[in-house]
Formats: structure tokens, C-alpha cells, sequence
């Protein structure tokens, strides 16, 4: 019986993008990647998603790697996660944006997603790769509601209290990751100290980086 996994995207993503490289992870299993706008219409009960509960392994990258996170009371026994980016706060001293202007991005994207879009592309300018311009075209595509409760989500939610790590919990993060800066993340130890944590010294923020 082949393992099932479901991958969940960061804000205004698709992980389609890189489809081919990351079901190269485990090439006999079957791959679900959830769309940005349904998670962004289930963030406070992920599980409800066709194919979460029934996933051996469960991806979560930046935004959807805080999703589970909030969703861990759901998580089903011997579920493994695979956190790529993670954070316990977006609006730390560490990242790049407050709460106050984050919710002013958010509610400005309801009118108008470039400045949202800009602001994020200024951080990605430098990675490796060549995908920012790939990344920028499906979120112009994306309904700006859902852009609008993703950057909501990230200002409002954090992780403040000790996240049970009942089954395997990997965490990949990029040394080079302008976006979900590494102390972000490594922010996360304390309250996951049963969860194992991996820097890849050239990555930056794209999940191919991360993973291969």
C-alpha cells in the first residue's frame, strides 16, 4: 500500500509549481497539494481538507507549516510532518513585518494585491533558483479574500505555549531564507523540543531547496 502525503502551501503560493521535484521525495507515493485558496478557507480546521487525516506524511510550508501547528489537536497518531519555513511568530522582532502593518497589508489587498505582492518579492529577489517570477503569476491569479485571511492569519496567530511532538516532526529551514529568517524559526525549539531541526546552509525560502 503506497504512503499518502499532502503538502500544504505558504501565503499566495502553489506548490504545483515544483511538482515534479517534490513528489522526487517519495516517487511511490501518492501527492496531494492543496491549493493556497482552500487552506486559506480552512485555516482554523485543516483537517477537514480531503486527504489530511488519511496522509502519512503531511507537509506544511511557511504559512501552512503554522496552520498545522494551531491544528496539532487534530493530528492523527503516528501522522509524520515535514515543517518547511516554520515560525512560531511572523510579527517577531526577528521578521520584517509588524502585526499593525501586516493587517494593513492584508486589508489593502482587498482593493489592491501588487503592494502585498512587491513587498514579498523584494525579499525573494536574491534566492536561488529562478521561481520568483513563476510565484508572482499565480498569486495575481488568487482571489484577494483569500490573500487577505492569509495575511490575517499570520498577523494575529503565534505559538505560545508547548506543541505535543507525538510522531516523527522534521524541520527544514534555509539559512538563507530572507522571508522566514533562520532565528524565526529556531524560535520554535522551545516549544517543540521533540521535534528534529535541520538547517540547509544554501537554501533560501522555495521548497526545493529545502527538501533535495
Amino acid at each position: 500500500m503506497s504512503e499518502k502525503w499532502c503538502w500544504l502551501p505558504d501565503w499566495a503560493a502553489d506548490l504545483e509549481l515544483w511538482e515534479d521535484d517534490l513528489i522526487a521525495v517519495d516517487s511511490s507515493a501518492d501527492h496531494t497539494f492543496v491549493p493556497y485558496e482552500k487552506m486559506a478557507g480552512c485555516l482554523d480546521h485543516v483537517y477537514d481538507l480531503s486527504g489530511m487525516k488519511d496522509a502519512s506524511t503531511v507537509v506544511g510550508w511557511g504559512l501552512g507549516a503554522l496552520v498545522l501547528l494551531n491544528n496539532v489537536a487534530q493530528r492523527p497518531k503516528n501522522q509524520k510532518w515535514i515543517l518547511l519555513s516554520p515560525f512560531a511568530d511572523f510579527c517577531s522582532e526577528d521578521g520584517n513585518w509588524t502585526e499593525q502593518n501586516l493587517q494593513f497589508m492584508a486589508h489593502q489587498t482587498l482593493s489592491t494585491i501588487q503592494p502585498s505582492l512587491n513587498a514579498f518579492m523584494e525579499l525573494y529577489e536574491n534566492e536561488f533558483g529562478e521561481w520568483q517570477d513563476d510565484w508572482r503569476k499565480k498569486a495575481e491569479k488568487m482571489n484577494p479574500q483569500a490573500l487577505c485571511d492569509g495575511l490575517s492569519y499570520l498577523a494575529k496567530n503565534r505559538i505560545e505555549q508547548s506543541i505535543p511532538v507525538d510522531a516523527e516532526t522534521k524541520v527544514l529551514y534555509g539559512r538563507l531564507d530572507e522571508a522566514i529568517k533562520p532565528e524565526m524559526t529556531l524560535s520554535l525549539k522551545e516549544f517543540m523540543p521533540g521535534a528534529e531541526f535541520k538547517e540547509r546552509p544554501k537554501a533560501g525560502h522555495w521548497p526545493p531547496m529545502l527538501l533535495l
